[in-house]
């Protein structure tokens, strides 16, 4: 190894987490040593067996695994880089076995993985794993951009979908939390002066104890400064946890982070995330967490104007519809919908004509919508009794519409009622 890459080495990393897999205890020393002359403060593991290494892969906070394979029980290679990958697919994996030189014999009887760094020499091995975790690094980096991208366009995408709030909250918490790998989640919306969970999220595969959380989670209200969802609701600034509560710890969680659905200075919500691992804050996972909290919001704020402008429109004395080119309805206020004895939005997507006239009326009718579309006479202006409904008490008035081609696309009515 050089100099120039050792000095990197030891600038980049001071401290190295590591899983030694099947490493003999007289081989895991001379490692250890040869590591800490490189400059290198080392906590390495020894683990043998299977279960005992996905149990501490489990864990995870590792920076690197270290492959021995010796021993009787000494977990195959292969199976040893997949467990690996599954539990981390960028984690750093180095045969560091004296008898696995690339090549050999030995490391071909033991099926070692193409690719997977061999160090028979422990004084090369600083400069190699040096290399390995500033790759790895460069993976992460780039995996991680296109999952925030990734995220971002599928929250996008259940923007622009027309979701109801319940099922947009379900799969915006999915999304976050599936992209970038949290084990639980869940969204919270003020309710008076406390804040309810209206949608939990755990990850496929969680343990008993995250469950068993998440489902007391579920009833849980705080209010404002009353734990993490409360903090940021109160503060409207995202928060980044390691001190986590023991019922947290129990489930084996390590970080929570939490951020604002907020537009402006009105925060509408709070989305919480749980992971297994160690995590710091991070500026590219915190930007996406401000756009996403804006666009929720955003939505929450064209919902309450819609539900508003509805209210006014369904509360209309007038009775208001409009009509596609068949006549089929697309548009009915609650007033008309009340007055042709249908629930609200039940008179959509109906037959007009069917709907508003006998049936010895309705073929005239379509033929005198027909014309009105066509431009014959402009609007219409049609009393109790006239040709496109009947409705006593009520005097209709029709406006054609076409698009910017000017083509024909339906007409606009509205009955006021008779004085």
């Amino acid at each position: 190894m050089s100099g120039p890459v050792d000095q990197r080495g030891v600038s980049r990393l001071r401290s190295l987490s590591a899983l030694l897999v099947d490493v003999p205890a007289g081989q895991a020393t001379l490692l250890s040593r040869a590591l800490e002359q490189a400059g290198w403060g080392v906590r390495a593991v020894p683990v043998h067996g299977p279960e005992a290494l996905s149990a501490a892969l489990h864990r995870r906070g590792w920076d690197a695994v270290l492959y021995g394979g010796d021993g009787p029980l000494a977990v195959p290679s292969r199976k040893a880089l997949e467990l690996v990958r599954m539990a981390d697919p960028h984690l750093p994996f180095v045969a560091v076995s004296p008898r696995l030189r690339p090549g050999a014999l030995s490391a071909v009887l033991r099926g070692l993985p193409p690719g997977v760094p061999c160090v028979p020499d422990l004084g090369q091995l600083p400069g190699v794993l040096t290399r390995e975790l500033e790759q790895a690094r460069m993976r992460r980096r780039v995996g991680g951009a296109h999952k925030l991208l990734g995220a971002q366009q599928a929250i996008a995408d259940h923007l622009a979908a027309g979701l109801e709030p319940g099922a947009l909250c379900d799969r915006v918490l999915a999304t976050l939390g599936e992209a970038l790998g949290w084990s639980f989640g869940a969204l919270w919306r003020p309710d008076g002066s406390v804040l309810r969970c209206v949608s939990l999220w755990t990850a496929a595969g969680a343990r008993g104890p995250v469950i068993e959380l998440a489902g007391a989670t579920h009833v849980r209200v705080y209010a404002a400064g009353q734990g993490l969802p409360g903090r940021v609701w109160a503060f409207r600034r995202p928060v980044w946890l390691a001190d986590l509560p023991a019922e947290a710890v129990r489930a084996g969680l390590v970080t929570a982070a939490a951020f604002p659905i907020a537009l402006g200075d009105e925060c509408v919500g709070v989305i919480e995330l749980y992971a297994g691992d160690a995590r710091e804050p991070n500026a590219e996972v915190s930007a996406l967490f401000a756009t996403v909290g804006g666009q929720v919001a955003a939505y929450f704020a064209r919902r309450r104007v819609r539900a508003r402008a509805r209210r006014s429109f369904d509360g209309a004395g007038a009775l208001v519809v409009s009509l596609d080119v068949h006549g089929r309805v697309e548009i009915a206020n609650g007033t008309a919908c009340a007055a042709f004895g249908f629930e609200s939005d039940d008179l959509v997507g109906r037959d007009w004509f069917a709907v508003a006239l006998p049936e010895d009326e309705r073929e005239p009718a379509r033929a005198a919508y027909a014309a009105l579309l066509a431009g014959d006479g402009g609007e219409r202006l049609v009393s109790d009794g006239g040709d496109l409904a009947r409705t006593p008490g009520y005097a209709w008035r029709w406006s054609p519409a076409h698009d910017a081609d000017g083509t024909p696309i339906g007409a606009l009515g509205w009955g006021e009622p008779q004085t």
